[in-house]
């Protein structure tokens, strides 16, 4: 079930105003390809969208770091935020995006309730997370955790996850469901759940990052999602405890984890047993879980990795199940749920969630 959006329709809509889906290219981070500009227009437009993609976003040594200097990136996403682009894409993560954010905070209050008003889909992942959490975190913005287009025109993603993608962009996707699978916590086995919510999160790097500034990540009341890439185990452990200590966690309704890679990790050992890269992982997961009231899973597919099928962030949500019970490993299956960031106002565009009897845990 996991790596496919459902509820693919063709009844008409297009993007939150069911009009044709326009699209701006920014490039808040790191430098991709100049050459692959033209692709993106052609990815966009064959895909049904229109194409604002300029090819000043990319500008060979500007900065030693970051697709461009500081005060263009600052400028350019300031624009795409205001503009009659209904879609603002990420052209590559990397680095440098955190750094827009100073520039985000001087605007002038005019510029600022713009930016409340408009409310556009950002789509992007990893480096991209600081903008979704200043993004949701001040204005309320509901935006896609998503593959960037450097990935897409490179081949370095799956098809299907592409397809999940645009089908959320253009609107003809209401939702998507993934598997969870729950981290079991000394033999603890999480009940049955109806749990509705909002998936926040993103890169755990950037999340952490986040935690002390005037628009730090919190997840009380929310599903917090966490992936990230080139991690060691135990850096890993040491950024969820942080988190724990900021008061992050609190009040959060559960945890999935989605894709993890290691980092240069040679076998480990752990009491003389030797462990792999994945055994460590969940190692790490396992003990977090211990020491939190709220349920902690696992996702496949969403991250750092060849499939990384798109995730709608602060929008509704709802876990239930389980759906499948292993014996043998002590691990459930429960299915995500997740609605698209359009609200077409009785479009059949986005789907009702079903009435719970609490918005928290039932069993």
């Amino acid at each position: 079930m996991s790596g496919a959006a459902d509820d693919i329709k063709n009844n008409g809509c297009s993007d939150g105003d069911g009009s044709t889906v326009r699209v701006r290219v920014i490039a808040p981070s790191s430098m991709g390809k100049p050459s692959n500009l033209e692709a993106f227009r052609r990815f966009l437009r064959d895909a049904g969208m229109t194409a604002h993609v300029d090819d000043s976003i990319y500008r060979a040594g500007a900065d030693p770091f970051y697709a461009n200097t500081d005060q263009f990136r600052a400028a350019d996403l300031e624009d795409a935020l205001t503009d009659g682009s209904t879609v603002v894409w990420c052209a590559l993560g990397g680095e440098g995006a955190s750094r827009l954010i100073p520039y985000l905070e001087a605007l002038p209050r005019d510029q600022k309730q713009r930016i409340r008003d408009t409310r556009k889909t950002l789509v992007g992942y990893s480096d991209s997370t600081a903008l979704h959490v200043y993004l949701q975190t001040v204005y309320g913005w509901q935006t896609v955790h998503g593959t960037m287009l450097e990935m897409i025109v490179s081949g370095t993603v799956d098809r299907k996850s592409v397809d999940a993608l645009v089908a959320l962009v253009t609107g003809r996707s209401e939702r998507v469901s993934y598997e969870l699978r729950t981290i079991p916590a000394d033999g603890l086995r999480v009940g049955w759940l109806s749990l509705w919510s909002k998936v926040v999160g993103g890169n755990l790097t950037l999340i952490e990052n986040s935690l002390g500034t005037s628009c730090g990540f919190r997840g009380d009341g929310k599903i917090v999602f966490l992936e990230d890439v080139n991690v060691q185990p135990y850096s890993l452990e040491r950024s969820l405890d942080h988190m724990k200590l900021a008061g992050m966690f609190d009040g959060a309704m559960a945890v999935v984890f989605g894709s993890f890679t290691v980092k240069e990790q040679p076998m480990g050992s752990c009491n003389d047993a030797s462990l792999s890269d994945d055994q460590m992982i969940t190692l790490v997961f396992r003990r977090f879980a211990v020491t939190v009231p709220f349920p902690v899973f696992r996702i496949d597919g969403i991250g750092h990795s060849f499939v990384n099928d798109p995730l709608p962030l602060n929008t509704e949500a709802t876990v239930v199940g389980p759906t499948r019970v292993d014996d043998v490993t002590g691990t459930s299956t429960y299915i995500l749920t997740v609605d698209n960031v359009y609200n077409t106002n009785g479009q059949n565009c986005s789907r009702q969630p079903a009435p719970l009897e609490s918005a928290g845990v039932g069993v």
